[in-house]
């Protein structure tokens, strides 16, 4: 997965996005299923806020924020979703999450809003069921590679990609 160290009590598991804006990086959001941690479907979402992170006054301030998992719309709908590199099919990453692109040319796919709340050990956390299930694959209705977006009041607080959080088994995180 991109982004910046995982915490050692940062859960391993599901789906996760880190969050970034001109100010740096604010934040992760995990996608997971707390009874089935092997899962392929998220039934739950938390947002993790460390201490030092600084959204700003717009999400410091936020009771509630919108998230929004989007997915970037064909240039045309003649071309092809998908590319043929050596005869193994993938989809361009413009179709799935694209952070150049602006968010009015971006899809749809599911929005859902967090409310605040306090973890144990006094950071921001932002947690809850989601209404419904969402797949941690690649491509078709698959979350993995899609853009995310936090936005409060209108405001657009911060971006990041949806990326696997979870080691494949027999890989040792031993140095």
């Amino acid at each position: 997965m991109c982004g910046p160290e995982t915490p050692s009590s940062t859960p391993r598991v599901g789906a996760r996005v880190d969050f970034s804006s001109s100010s740096g990086t604010v934040g992760n959001l995990l996608f997971l299923n707390p009874s089935a941690p092997s899962s392929s479907q998220a039934t739950h979402v938390r947002f993790h806020q460390p201490c030092q992170a600084n959204l700003g006054p717009s999400i410091n301030t936020a009771e509630q924020i919108l998230v929004s998992i989007q997915f970037v719309n064909p240039i045309s709908p003649f071309l092809s979703p998908y590319l043929y590199v050596n005869n193994i099919t993938t989809r361009p990453c413009s179709l799935t999450g694209d952070l150049t692109k602006p968010i009015s040319d971006s899809g749809l796919m599911q929005q859902f809003t967090l409310c605040r709340g306090r973890g144990i050990d006094g950071t921001e956390l932002f947690e809850m069921p989601l209404a419904k299930a969402l797949l941690l694959s690649v491509g078709q209705d698959g979350i993995i590679g899609r853009r995310v977006s936090m936005i409060s009041g209108g405001e657009l607080l911060a971006d990041g990609i949806v990326g696997f959080n979870f080691l494949p088994a027999g890989v040792s995180t031993a140095l």
